[in-house]
């Protein structure tokens, strides 16, 4: 045995037989840069597309097209997207009045008809 005071045991290896400075244990593995499901989607959804508002082309993230064609199909009565649309918006407005930031009031009535809707068309 050496000299040294280096305690050997579990997690420590003999010094002769640990990886060198700047050697990886896996040099095999992920290569730099390489890049998951999530972040690729992040990248695909931050691209930009051309659409016309009001007569004019306007450039705007995927994002916010895919949103912005829910919203329009929730508006011309689409059940399926009211019913995606609701939830989110219902967690919009109890996260802002957390915040105690001015959410537009709504109605016993619209709320009533909201658990309604949601109620009836969300056990299919």
């Amino acid at each position: 045995m050496s000299n040294n005071k280096y305690n050997i045991g579990y997690g420590k290896p003999p010094k002769e037989n640990q990886f060198p400075k700047g050697r990886s244990g896996n040099p095999k593995g992920r290569p730099k840069g390489s890049r998951n499901t999530y972040k690729l989607l992040e990248d695909l959804l931050a691209q930009k597309v051309t659409i016309m508002q009001d007569g004019k082309p306007v450039r705007i993230p995927k994002k916010v097209a895919i949103l912005l064609q829910a919203v329009n199909s929730a508006t011309k009565g689409d059940l399926k997207a009211i019913s995606a649309i609701i939830p989110h918006m219902l967690a919009s407005d109890a996260k802002n009045e957390a915040l105690g930031r001015d959410t537009q009031e709504m109605s016993k009535e619209d709320k009533d008809l909201i658990k309604q809707f949601l109620k009836d068309h969300t056990d299919e």
